[in-house]
């Protein structure tokens, strides 16, 4: 089964880039303009979420906050997209599992996603 991911971007070509490029990858993308898909993540489960930092209804620092707030969502990896000069900031402040600047390299989209969803959780062994 593919792997789900999230991608809330408020530009629409940025948007249809990013959905394409990772369903060429195999992922199952679930694209949106605003943070609606958000309201309902518990139902769609998604393995990751790349998210704007700059929404048309809300911050995505804020949302990144309340999700990693959350017991039921804080397991998903969420990464923050914007051209702001302090990014990486921002993404720390919040608790977002990492970032991509925009102008992006596509090898770039492509490999951050890749490696936040290889990511596993520590697992106790039976040992």
């Amino acid at each position: 089964m593919s792997k789900k991911i999230i991608v809330i971007e408020d530009n629409h070509d940025i948007l249809d880039m990013i959905a394409y490029i990772l369903e060429d990858e195999g992922y199952q993308v679930i694209s949106s303009l605003n943070s609606e898909p958000l309201e309902d993540v518990e139902n769609h489960k998604p393995n990751l979420i790349l998210l704007d930092d700059w929404l048309p209804d809300s911050y995505g620092h804020d949302l990144c906050r309340e999700l990693k707030a959350s017991p039921a969502t804080a397991h998903i990896p969420v990464l923050l997209i914007s051209s702001v000069r302090n990014l990486q900031e921002i993404a720390l402040e919040c608790n977002a599992d990492g970032f991509i600047r925009k102008p992006f390299d596509i090898e770039y989209l492509i490999s951050t996603v890749r490696h936040h969803l290889d990511v596993k959780p520590l697992e106790t062994s039976g040992h």
